[in-house]
């Protein structure tokens, strides 16, 4: 077989691979099972990304507080395909602040959110701490 025909049919096997549907030979379909692909609200990986997204914010915007420890960590709701196709886990807990308070802190974590869309991503939202409102008034977008 010369060098051209394979190409073509090394060619044809990918595009075949690419356009197969996402439930073909056993893989999981993200439209049955809505957030299975998210980790869970108390995960670690979870917990250190809202302390990230709590102290990434500039220390004007928050005073320079962080989130030393969370508790009382529970899931409020999921949403797929309403009204966007990108499935979200919604949380909230409590947070032991650097300030010596306790709050509320709500944050989301969003499929294909993270690095070119390949993992998950958090936005987290501290009720007072959210001084221009990003997530809406009292952390709305957040929450569920």
């Amino acid at each position: 077989m010369s060098t051209q025909p394979r190409l073509l049919a090394l060619a044809a096997t990918l595009m075949s691979l690419l356009l197969a549907p996402a439930h073909a030979g056993g893989l999981p379909s993200t439209a049955n099972e809505p957030v299975s692909r998210l980790p869970m609200c108390d995960a670690p990986s979870v917990q250190g990304a809202v302390r990230h997204t709590i102290a990434r914010g500039e220390p004007y915007y928050r005073g320079g507080i962080a989130i030393e420890n969370m508790d009382l960590i529970d899931e409020t709701g999921s949403a797929r395909n309403a009204p966007s196709p990108v499935n979200r886990r919604y949380c909230r807990a409590r947070a032991y602040l650097s300030n010596g308070h306790q709050y509320p802190v709500y944050y989301m974590i969003e499929e294909h959110g993270g690095f070119v869309g390949l993992s998950w991503n958090v936005e987290a939202c501290l009720p007072g701490y959210d001084r221009w409102h990003v997530y809406d008034g009292n952390c709305r977008v957040v929450r569920r």
